[in-house]
């Protein structure tokens, strides 16, 4: 809802700093996980992502609504910041991190435990399965990892962050015809890396 953004930055603008917090919160869990996925560090994640909020309401009254979307404005500052976290690093090899946090049945009080205990299992809950969906996981993160930033960064943007092309574009100040070529040649080197693992499977 990009008009509910620009309504709460509106009211920002006007002195109101518990719309922004709403802004925190309706954000705050994507724009970890486009952070973690660049840089494959939770912890750097959380930091920058502060750090991209806190700059954002520091310019709050720079913010024109229609200008731009609300989202497409958010990860210029984010993705900038992650490529100063990047050269700070001196490109130091990173591991990417799985971001999904299980959630868990603790069957209190179903009154269905005998059932549950002895029906069979769906197939994608069996350990053989989850463990290969954990390996296909981690060889993708893996891959994405080691692409160069030119083309890890859109990738991510438009098949993890689901951002349009145009946002892209925008987002990396890159004509739209590059973009579109930087995402389909990452798509390519992408598969590329994983034909072993996949034929492996």
């Amino acid at each position: 809802m990009p008009e509910l953004d620009d309504e709460l930055m509106k009211r920002c603008q006007q002195g109101d700093t518990d719309a922004f917090n709403i802004i925190v919160r309706r954000h705050r869990t994507p724009l970890v996980n486009f952070i973690t996925q660049f840089l494959g560090d939770i912890d750097s994640a959380e930091d920058l992502a502060q750090e991209t909020f806190v700059r954002m309401f520091r310019a709050t009254n720079r913010y024109k609504a229609g200008a731009a979307k609300f989202s497409t404005w958010m990860y210029h500052i984010a993705s900038n910041l992650c490529k100063n976290e990047l050269r700070n690093r001196g490109r130091r090899g990173r591991f990417f991190v799985d971001s999904i946090t299980p959630t868990k049945y603790d069957g209190e009080n179903s009154g269905d435990e005998d059932l549950i205990a002895t029906a069979p299992a769906h197939v994608s809950f069996q350990p053989e399965a989850q463990l290969e969906q954990k390996e296909i996981h981690n060889a993708v993160q893996s891959a994405i990892a080691e692409l160069p930033e030119r083309y890890r960064l859109p990738l991510i943007l438009r098949d993890l962050q689901g951002l349009s092309y145009e946002e892209i574009s925008n987002v990396l100040d890159l004509p739209l015809g590059t973009t579109k070529s930087r995402i389909n040649r990452a798509r390519l080197m992408l598969k590329d890396r994983l034909r072993f693992f996949l034929e492996s499977l």
